[in-house]
This record gives C-alpha cells, structure tokens and sequence, in this order.
C-alpha cells in the first residue's frame, strides 16, 4: 500500500486494510520519497522551525498506520519510509506482494504519474502483483452488499490471472460476481440478434465456463452490452465493490503504456478499479 498522506491515499489505506481483513493478510504501508536519499535530516524551509523532512514524512506513514489499526485492529499493520522514486519504490515493493494499492490522486496528481504514465512508466504497466486503484468515492456499504464486476474481452480464457484474482475476490468477500463483455461493433454485425444468442455469450462462456464458477461457488451473471468498452464497463461498475480488467504482457514485459480503454476506465470509475497482468 502505497500513502502519500493526501486524502485519496487516505481513502486508499482504508479500502487496502478491509482487502487484507478479508483475505486475513498483513497490511505492508510504504511512502517512497527522495528526500530521505538526497536530504536526510536537513530542515526544509516549508517546515516549522526545528522540524526536517524527515520527521515530517516518518509522521505521515505513522498516522497511516495508526489509522489502518484503528479501522482494522486484527490487521497486522507495518509501515515503512523508503528512500528512492515512489514509481521505482513501489514496483520493487510489488515483487512479494498479494495486492498492491494506491490512490486515485495524490499531492502530485498519482492517476496521472502512476497510470497514465506522463512521467516515466506507471506502476500499472510494470507491477507483477494485481494493482488496485482507489478513487475519491467516499466508503460504500459493506463489501459482501457489493459485487465484484469483471472485464471480459474476446479470447479471454478461463485461467486467465485476472478471471481468477476476480473470482478469488467474490468468493472471499461472499458476494456477487457479474462478468461484463463489451460487443464491439463488429461482434453484433456477425452474432444474431439478440444479447442472449449462443454467439454473443461465447466470449462470457469461454473465460467463466459452468463447471468453474460452481467449483468456486460464486454466483456469476454473465452480460453482454452494446458500446464502447469504457463506457459499459464504468457503467457496469457503479454500485460494485470492485472492477477488474486484465493488462497485457508481452515477452516477459507489461506493455509500457495502458491501453485507452484502461485509461478511461481508471479515470471514470465509480469505485475501485483492479488491473491484472495476464499473458
């Protein structure tokens, strides 16, 4: 969990204390900064007198904690001020990681630096573990009153990473699962008419076929919707606990760039939004 004390990151830490709740795991809370490489302990002239960066940054991650403890208190919680570029940081932090989250927006606009990618290669697109994105939405209801929703694109198999992580999230939090395909336009010029036909539900088939969702005993509604992917899937989302999409590796590596659907989606969603690297 990456906090940089702003509210979106505060918001954040509460989503990621409730995920490692669920899934009874420690909660690891990271704030990467150079200051503690280049700076040490030299006082800053934005700080009050006799204050120094670091006091400054040790007291965010220390309210973080704090404020993880007291939401969760049967969450292990640890935290931690790492030196280095919060990019860098936290990709490495992603290696032995089971979910790594950050906020929406942060003191330097994160949605932009960490997903979009307009400074360096974003956490998304390089992190090995799931990534989960928190908006600015306030906590909704309780996470089993909410579903889990789940991007399925054409050729989307069963074992993919991200129909698992999906599946392994309903399943924990006992809640819904609803499997979102998006027909482009020349999927309804070729199926026959009608969401419900046998050509239209094969993509929802193929990535959620029977025998696997009673092995998990999630209930899951399959849809197929007309439209922009971008625009189904944060439709489809609003009232979820959480959406999850697949990200694209290609020869060992995440592609250096989220496609534009990902990043409309990171941008409109009404609650938070897991990306998964699958093959």
């Amino acid at each position: 969990m990456g906090v940089d004390g702003s509210v979106a990151s505060m918001r954040a830490l509460d989503w990621a204390a409730d995920e490692a709740a669920v899934h009874e795991r420690p909660l690891r809370i990271v704030h990467a900064s150079m200051w503690e490489r280049f700076e040490g302990a030299t006082p800053s002239e934005d700080l009050p007198e006799g204050r120094t960066e670091t006091a400054a940054l040790q007291e965010t991650v220390t309210d973080a904690e704090a404020r993880a403890r007291r939401r969760r208190p049967e969450v292990m919680v640890h935290a931690d001020v790492l030196p280095g570029e919060p990019i860098d940081v936290l990709v490495h932090e992603a290696e032995s990681a089971f979910v790594l989250v950050v906020g929406h927006r942060g003191h330097d606009a994160l949605v932009r630096r960490l997903f979009i990618g307009s400074i360096g290669p974003g956490i998304a697109v390089r992190a090995w573990c799931p990534v989960v994105a928190v908006g600015d939405s306030a906590p909704g209801p309780p996470l089993a009153d909410r579903p889990v929703v789940l991007g399925v694109a054409e050729g989307t198999e069963a074992r993919a990473a991200h129909v698992a992580f999906a599946l392994r999230e309903a399943q924990a939090r006992g809640c819904d699962l609803i499997a979102v395909h998006a027909r482009s336009r020349q999927e309804t010029r070729q199926a026959p008419p009608g969401p419900d036909s046998p050509a239209a539900d094969a993509p929802l088939r193929a990535a959620l076929p029977d025998r696997a969702t009673l092995e998990s005993g999630v209930t899951v509604h399959r849809r197929i919707l007309d439209g922009p992917a971008h625009h189904v899937l944060t439709q489809a989302a609003h009232n979820a606990g959480l959406l999850v999409l697949g990200v694209h590796h290609q020869h060992g590596m995440v592609h250096r760039a989220l496609r534009p659907t990902h990043q409309a989606v990171l941008r409109h969603s009404p609650c938070p939004v897991a990306l998964v690297g699958v093959p």
